[in-house]
């Protein structure tokens, strides 16, 4: 047996004392929490992005560029219309500190109000799931089931986790599944960093490594006039080359961990959740048969997602229709969560405050809300005082005259300068093709390697979704760190490794394209 093995079998033989009085026999606080010491470094970090922001609209020039609406209804940019608005007003600095309240009123306004609804009524699932005993039997079943294969799950669960982003282009839907793989990483000996690999981190390697993500693939072939999906080949190929990468990552960092607990970089904020999900994993303990049938309705809830995220990829209502399938899957989702949560509430008969103890679970994770608006706040600050289309022109004129290599990695470093500022994909796509697609016909003209729009596409989507999960601006960020009370500056240390090395390979698979001429 090795030292694995006894871990789990330790904490087999662990008794768990309530901290609370209920059947789920957690201890510390039931639901999803974030610490007050995470909570105010978060905001530290987020004000000093919006301080930069605020700064900028002070002293580069004020501009802007046309905007085209085309036959399908979607804005571009006329890279014809650059002006500089020499005599324009500056925003009033002290509008940098009102940003996260105009980011309610903006375009972006709906999106920030979907995400801060998810985290709320999540947050009031979870407490239920928490404190009837749900959590701890689907944790228990899992570790149960695949304690001994621990390296198999690591695996499947990251190949599904891509799968989903790759293919379905979920992203910040997958929030809600953190916690409870967080939870199966510590009873297997790991920690919150190996957790949030497994389920977030996965998604957006898979994201990134699009083959048919509707959001990224689909909306930049379109806009660059090229066949959907066309190029699948190399885009699987990246796919696996991703996944390799990942895998490998996470395989050493928890080597290292189950070696030294103390290794870990979030040993200390572990400690709680190590106490709190120390569940007894005897399958040969009877389980309480309404949990049983409150956890298959939970289950079911997350089935029912999938089978409408499928519907919506598949599903294409008529083009004059006011909304497609897939605008709807975050709304659809809470619904169905919170539904589901409150129905596992009354079939496993824990407790007669269910209602109560979802408005808890909401209030617990309420200040989460504050930091999603201030993550999307630097995008806002900049837009609103005129200096976007600065950057971006500046960005574009940098590409001009220079080697085809160099210029597709400056295309995929002009992408990374956006997602700073605009981290959603579609978006971004209509801000970066049609400034680009020009620029690469005129290298095209010049001789040497050709950049084609397929290249192009690919450094897009790699610009575009590697970094979802590092960027100080990207709200779904702060949501899964808040879940885990991680620090950004810790997260930082943890990721910054695999950020340099996909920067690395990604970049030699983008200048592969320009020599093989990608098409």
């Amino acid at each position: 047996m090795n030292q694995n093995d006894i871990m789990i079998d330790n904490q087999a033989e662990q008794l768990v004392d309530s901290g609370e009085n209920t059947p789920a026999g957690t201890k510390g606080k039931a639901g999803l929490h974030i610490s007050t010491k995470t909570f105010i470094s978060t905001v530290i970090v987020l004000l000093a992005v919006m301080l930069c922001a605020g700064i900028l609209t002070q002293v580069i020039p004020v501009s802007s560029y046309d905007r085209i609406v085309t036959a399908e209804g979607y804005e571009e940019v006329d890279i014809t219309s650059y002006t500089v608005h020499e005599d324009a007003p500056r925003l009033p600095f002290w509008r940098t500190f009102t940003a996260p309240v105009e980011v309610l009123g903006s375009e972006d306004g709906l999106v920030a109000i979907m995400i801060i609804l998810f985290i709320l009524f999540v947050g009031g699932s979870f407490m239920i799931l928490d404190k009837s005993g749900v959590m701890q039997h689907i944790i228990t079943s899992a570790v149960s089931r695949f304690g001994k294969r621990k390296y198999l799950l690591m695996a499947v669960m990251v190949l599904v986790g891509m799968t989903l982003g790759s293919v379905c282009g979920m992203f910040e839907e997958c929030a809600a599944l953190v916690p409870i793989v967080v939870a199966v990483a510590l009873a297997l000996g790991w920690d919150s960093f190996v957790g949030l690999g497994m389920s977030i981190i996965a998604v957006c390697f898979g994201f990134a490594a699009g083959t048919f993500n509707p959001f990224s693939i689909a909306v930049a072939q379109r806009l660059a006039g090229l066949p959907l999906y066309s190029g699948i080949g190399l885009r699987i190929a990246v796919f696996f080359i991703c996944y390799i990468i990942l895998i490998t990552y996470l395989l050493l960092y928890a080597r290292r961990v189950e070696k030294n607990p103390q290794r870990s970089l979030s040993y200390e904020s572990d400690l709680l959740l190590r106490e709190k999900y120390s569940y007894s994993f005897d399958s040969t303990v009877p389980v309480d048969p309404n949990v049983r049938r409150a956890s298959f309705i939970f289950i079911g809830a997350f089935v029912l997602v999938a089978i409408y995220i499928a519907l919506s990829l598949t599903v294409k209502l008529p083009e004059d229709a006011a909304f497609q399938l897939s605008d709807l899957t975050m709304p659809v989702m809470i619904i169905l969560l919170t539904a589901a949560g409150i129905a596992v509430g009354f079939v496993s008969k824990y407790s007669k405050t269910v209602i109560g103890d979802f408005l808890k679970g909401m209030l617990s994770i309420a200040p989460c809300g504050l930091l999603v608006v201030m993550a999307m706040s630097a995008k806002q600050i900049v837009v609103a005082g005129g200096v976007m289309d600065t950057i971006l022109h500046w960005a574009y004129g940098m590409m001009t005259d220079v080697n085809p290599y160099v210029a597709i990695l400056m295309i995929y470093l002009f992408v990374l300068l956006l997602e700073f500022f605009v981290s959603s994909a579609s978006a971004k796509a209509f801000i970066v093709i049609p400034l680009v697609v020009p620029l690469v016909g005129m290298l095209a003209q010049s001789g040497g390697a050709e950049i084609t729009r397929q290249t192009v596409v690919q450094a897009y989507c790699f610009g575009d979704g590697f970094t979802n999960m590092f960027m100080p601006t990207n709200a779904a960020l702060f949501i899964v760190l808040g879940l885990v009370n991680i620090s950004y500056g810790k997260w930082v240390r943890w990721a910054l490794p695999l950020q340099l090395v996909t920067l690395a390979v990604t970049s030699a698979i983008l200048m592969f394209c320009v020599y093989i001429g990608y098409n």
